[in-house]
């Protein structure tokens, strides 16, 4: 009995140890996609390189050197295998814009208030927003503070109660009270709300003041130093530009110092307004006096485009759903000069985006992978100039049947060193969560919330393009904790946004990890898979914010 007992005892062994090298082998045939073993680090890099070198000259939307970019673009689309899916059978989608760019001499605030005048002085105490609808114009009406400018009943917030703006230049922070959920306060921060909500109450001009958290995410002095770059809108069919607000004749940008001046003599003053803004409390008043301003604007027609290839999805009962990756292209260009350097490659911001998504579409190709529904890549235009050509893109016609039902986009993922963790950046607000969270695990990662809600990130990309055309959306970035427990992760980032984001610096000298964003694309080709494969499309959850502001316009 007992040498019976000693041979089964090993005999259970060998069968256990077979039955868990099967299930490894099974374990490792899941995690191992052709498509993910197709990816190539070197790729990624290459592409970085050709797009952030000063032969393109920070790839500006409308000028040549962003033209080299999005020709680059459609021949690598072309060399993946992507049919043209831009204008009359090419992979170029013509996003027509209206440039303004605010001239100095013709711009003036002054503040006239009993028998005392205040002139402010350009750059120093303000900067004027462009006027896309008149080359010269001219305000004067009184003031009223309207707090956030913002209007959240789901919340039982307002600050326009008792206010009356009709007639009136709003004085407004940016921003939404910190102790709003970071959904809405992401929302409620939008400055399209807030405009739409000044328009609806009959104002006719606006004062933006940086809350404290904007001030210190983006101080006065770094504002005025990007005041060189022009604005843009893009053209309807009629030539009308869009999201212009017309109503709204001036929008000037105020600082701290001005401001205060405007709240001289009111019922309270800016420190208290402040404070209480700090606090999340409503607020709404008159101030004294008249302002009076005055902006020159240069407008020039001009157009950029969208790059667009497609992967026709090889079910023909699914292949009318998109999944749409997109990257924005396009930089700031040339510009004032900080340290000798003029050229803002946007290397991180977002030569390293555009070369993810261009690699996940060769990987794609080379193993042959066919996705039950479509997926669509698309390299957008003027997102520095407020996410314009992917709203160009959502809201051009199809006609064709086909519906987007997805988007994952990838902007400033910020690779600087090897990481444990991704963060996805609207992930809890659909079933794209659950897919970024299962990618990420079989690379090996694991999915950390996001450091700064504060900023705001998930509206200030191409993504919430597709989310206000109730379409579920997910951006990835690289996270926070190192490989090397002696880097810090979070740091660097912090040390990017604060010296580099937006600046010349942001360039090939900058720290890269290409295995980590090889990794990227490792991770959003299996979110896109994914997503392309399931029985269902990806869906909002149950009770979603945005799902119930936006998905009516799906």
């Amino acid at each position: 009995m007992r040498a019976v007992s000693c041979f089964s005892s090993r005999g259970l062994m060998r069968t256990f140890s077979a039955l868990l090298l099967v299930a490894a082998t099974f374990a490792a045939g899941a995690a191992d996609l052709p498509a993910t073993n197709s990816v190539r680090a070197d790729a990624v890099r290459g592409h970085v390189e050709f797009l952030a070198g000063d032969l393109l000259e920070g790839r500006a939307a409308a000028t040549r050197g962003y033209d080299i970019a999005a020709a680059y673009v459609a021949a690598q689309f072309r060399q993946a295998g992507l049919a043209p899916a831009g204008d009359d059978d090419t992979y170029l989608q013509a996003v027509p814009l209206l440039e303004a760019t605010p001239v100095l001499p013709g711009s003036a605030a002054k503040l006239v208030r009993e028998d005392e005048t205040v002139t402010f002085e350009y750059g120093t105490h303000y900067l004027p927003s462009a006027d896309f609808l008149s080359a010269s114009s001219t305000l004067t009406a009184p003031l009223v503070f309207a707090g956030y400018g913002v209007d959240a009943p789901e919340l039982g917030y307002t600050d326009f109660e008792n206010v009356d703006l009709k007639g009136r230049i709003a004085v407004i922070l940016s921003g939404a009270p910190a102790k709003f959920p970071s959904s809405q306060r992401a929302y409620h921060s939008w400055n399209e709300r807030k405009w739409s909500l000044l328009v609806e109450r009959g104002a006719v001009g606006a004062i933006t003041v940086a809350s404290p958290v904007d001030e210190k995410r983006l101080p006065w002095e770094r504002i005025v130093g990007m005041s060189w770059t022009p604005q843009m809108r893009w053209l309807d069919a009629d030539g009308k530009p869009q999201r212009a607000f017309p109503e709204l004749k001036l929008r000037f940008r105020f600082n701290r110092d001005a401001a205060a001046r405007l709240f001289e003599g009111a019922a309270a003053s800016f420190p208290e307004i402040m404070t209480a803004a700090e606090a999340g409390q409503p607020q709404g008043f008159g101030l004294p006096g008249m302002l009076t301003l005055s902006a020159t604007t240069g407008l020039r027609r001009t157009e950029s485009t969208n790059v667009l290839g497609l992967l026709p999805g090889s079910d023909p009962n699914l292949r009318n759903e998109i999944i749409v990756v997109t990257a924005h292209l396009d930089h700031l260009g040339r510009g004032s000069a900080v340290n000798g350097d003029s050229i803002y490659n946007g290397a991180h911001d977002n030569a390293v985006g555009v070369a993810v998504l261009l690699e996940m579409a060769r990987a794609l190709h080379v193993s042959n992978t066919k996705p039950r529904r479509s997926v669509l890549f698309a390299a957008v235009t003027a997102e520095e100039k407020g996410l314009l050509g992917s709203d160009y893109f959502v809201q051009s016609p199809h006609g064709d049947g086909r519906r987007i039902v997805a988007n994952i986009n990838i902007d400033m993922p910020m690779p600087f060193v090897p990481v444990r963790d991704f963060v996805a950046l609207g992930g809890e607000h659909s079933s794209l969560g659950t897919l970024a969270r299962n990618a990420a695990a079989a690379q090996g990662y694991r999915l950390s919330p996001e450091l700064a809600p504060e900023e705001v990130g998930f509206i200030r990309s191409d993504q919430f393009s597709f989310i206000r055309h109730g379409v579920p959306a997910l951006v990835l970035n690289s996270g926070y904790t190192a490989r090397d427990p002696g880097v810090d992760a979070a740091a660097l980032q912090r040390q990017f946004r604060e010296t580099n984001y937006h600046q010349p610096s942001d360039d090939l000298t900058l720290p890269l990890d290409y295995a980590t964003a090889a990794d990227l694309v490792r991770i959003d080709l299996r979110i896109v898979l994914d997503a392309a494969n399931g029985a269902s499309a990806p869906r909002w959850n149950a009770g979603d914010f945005f799902a119930e502001k936006f998905g009516g316009s799906r």
